[in-house]
């Protein structure tokens, strides 16, 4: 029997749950659940569908999360033999749960990163990374943003890298990546934590030029992108996010590594910040004084529950929701005298979000679906292969580190498994120069 603990129990962890629960039962192995929460009640409303997750799962609620981390002793026994060690909550637990997770000498995972602060800025390192060593020693493994992107974009990523690796001819000249996430609703509805997106706003582009982080003005620098299964192409713009430094660890020698985002919920921050409602000039409001950026904050909506999500679907006030990410890869082959530029692509869209009324992933939102469903496949086959042959898969690892070590067999497995929870592959080449 192995257990698998929550720290948080939301809108993606929830999917996480659910998949990771599928797949047990699918592949034959005996898995329970254990969701760390402070509310049992808001946490179980994420599993609305899923009454067989509920029963193979254990809550523990504690009033603050700091009760274990700074009284480990309390949780040991509850969490003695745990085979994964899951931050499902927020970014600030990564480094907190890994001291847990090493003391017992158990695994860890996590969707984010805490990167917008000056440390990281200044050594392009994830804090999780000083977990490494430690980690290493104990021969288990730490998964760091695992989840839809970064996690199998950057999967697919590594794949591509790993098919070329034996072509010392080839270069890889550029790595840009695209992400589309789309809705359209009759009514204004967030996929993912409008305050994430502004938080993110703030922080400006980046991309990296020859190791160098370089800055860009917020919506400049836009591109136009067709994305797959998308009509017409769709302006994007530049984003800053831990696939540009996880990309950069894993592989130094690409000179530049840039992201790019569009669709609606791009275009409505968008349109806030070009209408200056996300200025931080102070005006006068309610005889205090408060920046137009805080006005707006607040008026924002929140996430709405699954059982809203869910109606909003059904009834047809959501439309349509897509999610995709795409790479291109430029490469350059020398052989001899000739050589040759060539464009490498590799991704994946979801575009069947109605597809999940009436199944346990009911009420999700379009993005929590795939990031959960992500990050349960990259973890649920990581453990096996562990599991199998565990010498190569320990440490702190991303998911670019993944199929070299799983090979071409079970790196098709995990994408077959994708498949299976609606996610289409695109994957192809065309040159672009010849001299």
């Amino acid at each position: 029997m192995q257990t698998f603990v929550f720290f948080g129990l939301g809108a993606a962890g929830s999917v996480m749950a659910c998949c990771l629960h599928e797949l047990c039962e699918r592949h034959g192995d005996d898995a329970r659940f254990l969701f760390i929460v402070r509310n049992r009640k808001e946490a179980e409303q994420y599993l609305l569908r899923a009454p067989d997750m509920l029963k193979a799962g254990e809550f523990l609620v504690v009033k603050d999360f700091r009760e274990i981390f700074d009284h480990p002793e309390k949780l040991r026994k509850k969490l003695h033999g745990s085979a994964v060690l899951i931050n499902a909550a927020v970014p600030t637990f990564n480094a907190p749960i890994l001291t847990l997770a090493a003391d017992l000498c158990v695994h860890y995972c996590d969707l984010a990163s805490d990167m917008y602060n000056e440390r990281t800025e200044k050594t392009l390192q994830f804090p999780q990374q000083d977990f490494h060593e430690r980690l290493k020693e104990k021969g288990t493994f730490g998964l760091i943003n695992i989840g839809i992107s970064p996690g199998v974009t950057n999967f697919l990523i590594g794949e591509k890298l790993m098919l070329m690796e034996n072509f010392p001819s080839i270069h890889i000249q550029k790595v840009e990546l695209y992400l589309l996430e789309h809705i359209t609703s009759r009514q204004v509805v967030f996929s993912w934590s409008p305050t994430v997106a502004l938080d993110e706003l703030e922080q400006k582009p980046r991309y990296l030029e020859h190791g160098v982080l370089k800055a860009v003005g917020p919506f400049s620098e836009a591109r136009p992108y067709a994305y797959p299964h998308f009509t017409g192409d769709t302006e994007a713009y530049p984003l800053y996010q831990e696939e540009i430094l996880s990309l950069h660890q894993s592989f130094p020698q690409i000179p530049s590594i840039r992201m790019f985002a569009g669709g609606s919920e791009v275009e409505l921050i968008r349109s806030l910040f070009q209408l200056n409602l996300l200025s931080k000039e102070n005006v006068e409001c309610v005889k205090r004084q408060m920046s137009v950026e805080e006005i707006v904050r607040m008026m924002l909506p929140g996430l709405e529950t699954p059982q809203e999500i869910e109606r909003l679907l059904r009834e047809g006030i959501i439309r349509y929701a897509q999610f995709a990410a795409m790479a291109e890869l430029t490469v350059e082959m020398k052989e001899g005298r000739t050589i040759t530029t060539s464009k490498e692509t590799t991704g994946f869209s979801f575009h069947h979000y109605r597809d999940l009324l009436d199944t346990p992933y009911s009420g999700s939102t379009y993005i929590a679906y795939v990031t959960g469903v992500g990050a349960a496949i990259l973890l649920f086959h990581a453990h096996k292969h562990w599991q199998e042959e565990g010498h190569d898969l320990i440490g702190i690892l991303r998911g670019e580190d993944l199929p070299p070590r799983f090979g071409l067999e079970r790196t098709d497995t995990v994408k077959r498994e994708l498949r299976n929870y609606k996610l289409d592959f695109v994957s192809h080449s065309h040159s672009l120069t010849h001299s």
